[in-house]
């Protein structure tokens, strides 16, 4: 028996009606036509007669699962029943993609940043949808500060992050005013107090340290406003890494122009941000069946990781396969888990 709360009304299914309600949303997937009891008999060659499907399909009808385009014609499964269908029904992680999983887990061929592309390029074509890695450096923090002297008048500072970014930033200053000496204290004095702190509050933090600075760094409110102002400039920025584009450019069923609006989405904006239907709140995923002919999943990354992504979303046509969407989500989560894992 599977019991479901959707957003307070009970839904309840016995395994039989789990079952063919499972049968009817995967022959809609894959042949993309309404589904007659006769015809569902015959295509899963089931036991059981044509009348005892269609009264579990009236069920399914009075529940609002299904429902019918013209009167004397088969079911298609509503938008309510494809999202009981992918929240219920096919989410646990199965049989997709194990291997190739396994053999990149195997080899881990560079590092995290490789092994993540490959693998959303790979899975991405095999299911033939689109794929969307969404990063945020909210929580990208300092990891080394370096000064290299270029002349008597100028110097190279290196940043270096904890995505392994690595920044170089021109520090141009009047001798008279500033000495190396001096310069070389607040470096000290940076990797002392700013190591692990987010860069976009790095100003924040190096301004704090204005009384520290007093005591040991001559000129030390000059120095201190050319690295804030010029070093230390950092903004919380989202960027999305979209792979195998093809999927949704090369669909039959989407228009020309809901596809720019995707790419308007999927490049600009974040995908998890611009879904309102949270299909499952304890495992941070978002289902959107809102847009013609397109399905859009979006699952939401809590933990710390080297590349900052934030988010995995999957986006292909309004037959997408669930199972294979959920799953593809699932490997590109352990993959990220896992380099968190070893970092720590």
């Amino acid at each position: 028996m599977l019991r479901a709360d959707n957003k307070n009304k009970n839904y309840v299914l016995n395994d039989k009606q789990a079952n063919i309600f499972k049968l009817i949303v995967e022959t809609y997937i894959q042949t993309g036509e309404p589904i007659g009891s006769q015809k569902l008999v015959e295509k899963c060659d089931l036991s059981c007669s044509s009348a005892t499907i269609r009264n579990i399909m009236a069920h399914l009808e009075k529940l609002e699962f299904l429902e019918k385009q013209h009167i004397s014609g088969g079911r298609i499964p509503s938008t309510k029943g494809l999202e009981f269908y992918a929240k219920y029904l096919v989410y646990n992680p199965k049989k997709y993609f194990n291997e190739k999983l396994d053999d990149l887990l195997a080899k881990r061929r560079l590092n995290i940043d490789t092994t993540l592309d490959e693998a959303a390029s790979v899975i991405s074509k095999m299911a033939n949808f689109t794929v969307i890695a969404t990063t945020n450096n909210a929580s990208e923090t300092l990891k080394s500060i370096q000064l290299t002297p270029l002349n008597e008048n100028s110097s190279i500072v290196v940043l270096v992050t904890s995505t392994g970014r690595v920044e170089s930033k021109m520090f141009n200053y009047d001798s008279n005013q500033i000495q190396l000496n001096d310069l070389k204290v607040a470096i000290r004095l940076f990797k002392e107090r700013l190591i692990d702190i987010p860069l976009i509050k790095l100003s924040e933090k190096a301004n704090a340290l204005m009384p520290i600075f007093q005591a040991q760094v001559k000129n030390y409110e000059i120095i201190m406003q050319k690295f804030i102002k010029t070093i230390f400039v950092f903004e919380e920025e989202t960027h999305n890494k979209t792979y195998n584009k093809g999927a949704i450019i090369l669909s039959e069923n989407i228009s020309r122009e809901d596809i720019a609006k995707v790419f308007e989405l999927i490049e600009k904006h974040s995908v998890w941000e611009a879904i309102e239907n949270n299909l499952d709140e304890d495992n941070n995923i978002k289902l959107d069946l809102s847009r013609p002919n397109l399905s859009i999943i979006s699952k939401k990354i809590n933990f710390n990781n080297s590349k900052n992504i934030k988010e995995i979303s999957v986006v292909g046509p309004s037959n997408i396969n669930f199972e294979e969407s959920f799953e593809t989500i699932n490997i590109l989560e352990k993959l990220i888990d896992k380099e968190k894992n070893n970092e720590n």
